[in-house]
């Protein structure tokens, strides 16, 4: 099998890589679920506040689609819903039970998998609320059920700053990997397109039927399945429609189909120089960082980030994991800036390029902070962005033309092909200090209302 090598990408160097050993999680006392996680749904609430839930309850249900729900990841009493401007949800908050109740839903055998028809996936996936793990480009909202994509991809070589390593993942646990391939296959009708590193040499990912196996190496963002897309199924126009799904959440779907029960773990890494302890944990959905960092010291001044360094969200204590992170990062806090910071020699300070001395030897000595080490400025062409975009997509270009609001030229420069995680990398590198990721974001969302 051919090996697609992308030279374009920058591995960013950070201290404080998490060691391959697995924590299980206490059980907490509470769970939040945020509805702005699941983006392209509009929540209609379910639940009242002192209502008791289970396991795979549903707590709020998409108002475009009634079928669409999402689950309660706990069993126990809606203790508060937090509503914010324009009484729109912002968090279902459940205090947790004793004891685990679990909605029942039905179970199969891996040998009548292969059976089922689509309608009768769709269905059981919709029902138990486990639909909003499938998600669809362009614009990275929760799949529509309706939609007829053209493929469906699992990426399994992730390559963000402390991502779980997938071998260790499958270590770990590799059940229902096969039965939530075979499920996404019959879902969309064609095999899967499973992407894995040009080293990998896991069997259940190599030898894994139901799919067509690509391979990929090169720097970060390599592993985004986003450039995958662009290099495999590039979408073409807002119609063009490509699902895809992370590679424990298709082994949570064949759990469930296998199983019956709605599943709520997932395994996550706690990753960066701030932290006492850097590993790997096996958490609860909904999880608030203070109950899965309890007991793993963080370093005072330190910002916690529920995702990877370049895509998360600053996050306390008292607020959940993402529904999609599998990353908790911390990194150093700075305020103020350097006195002529940029006339020293830099044998501490990061470079992506080669402006200081430190990237003579790869950037060993340099520590990274939240500073920008410099002001906003008029966008310079110096090709930074470029360089780190394995992408064939003009950026600059296409930045000017999302600032601007202009939908035909965002078009014709492959807009639907882009995420905002794919040029989190830009904003890193970029001289001009723009939030390049934040201008695409708004560049989809502009264009997927008036478009």
């Amino acid at each position: 099998m051919d090996v697609i090598r992308l030279r374009k990408g920058h591995d960013i160097v950070l201290p404080g890589k998490p060691e391959k050993r697995l924590e299980v999680v206490g059980r907490p006392l509470r769970l939040k679920v945020r509805p702005s996680d699941f983006r392209g749904i509009r929540p209609r609430l379910l639940v009242r506040k002192g209502q008791h839930v289970s396991v795979g309850s549903p707590l709020f249900c998409s108002k475009d689609n009634p079928e669409l729900t999402v689950a309660s990841p706990g069993s126990g009493r809606v203790a508060e819903v937090v509503l914010g401007e324009r009484r729109i949800i912002e968090e279902i908050v459940i205090e947790l039970d004793r004891s685990e109740a679990f909605e029942q839903f039905e179970a199969f055998g891996q040998d009548a998998l292969g059976s089922l028809s689509r309608e009768r996936i769709r269905e059981q996936l919709l029902r138990s609320g486990m639909w909003p793990v499938i998600r669809q480009r362009p614009f990275s909202s929760v799949a529509d059920p309706a939609s007829e994509p053209k493929a469906v991809f699992v990426s399994a070589m992730p390559t963000m700053p402390f991502a779980p390593e997938t071998d260790y993942i499958l270590s770990c646990d590799p059940s229902g990997l096969q039965a939530g391939l075979t499920l996404l296959a019959k879902l969309v009708g064609r095999p899967v397109h499973l992407v894995i590193s040009a080293e990998a040499s896991d069997s259940p990912l190599t030898e894994a039927k139901d799919t067509v196996v690509h391979r990929f190496s090169g720097p970060h963002p390599a592993g985004n399945v986003g450039i995958h897309i662009h290099h495999i199924a590039p979408v073409r126009g807002r119609g063009d429609i490509v699902w895809y799904v992370s590679l424990q959440d298709v082994m949570r779907i064949g759990r469930f189909f296998l199983q019956g029960r709605f599943p709520t773990g997932k395994i996550i890494t706690v990753g960066g120089e701030p932290f006492e302890k850097k590993q790997y944990m096996s958490v609860r959905h909904g999880m608030m960082l203070g109950d899965i960092l309890r007991g793993n010291a963080v370093a005072s001044g330190a910002r916690l980030i529920s995702g990877d360094v370049l895509t998360g969200r600053a996050a306390g204590p008292e607020e959940p994991l993402g529904f999609y992170h599998e990353i908790v990062s911390a990194v150093a806090e700075k305020k103020g800036r350097d006195f002529f910071g940029w006339l020293s020699p830099g044998l501490r300070k990061y470079s992506a390029s080669k402006l200081f001395l430190s990237r003579l030897n790869g950037n060993a000595k340099a520590r990274l902070d939240t500073g920008v080490n410099g002001s906003r400025r008029v966008m310079i062409p110096f090709g930074n962005i470029e360089s780190v975009l394995p992408m064939d997509i003009e950026p600059a270009w296409l930045i000017r033309m999302i600032i601007a609001r202009d939908i035909d030229e965002m078009e014709k420069l492959g807009i639907y092909e882009c995420d905002p995680e794919d040029f989190a990398l830009c904003s890193f590198v970029d001289a001009s200090k723009m939030e390049i990721a934040e201008i695409v974001r708004e560049g989809l969302d502009f264009i997927e209302k008036n478009g």
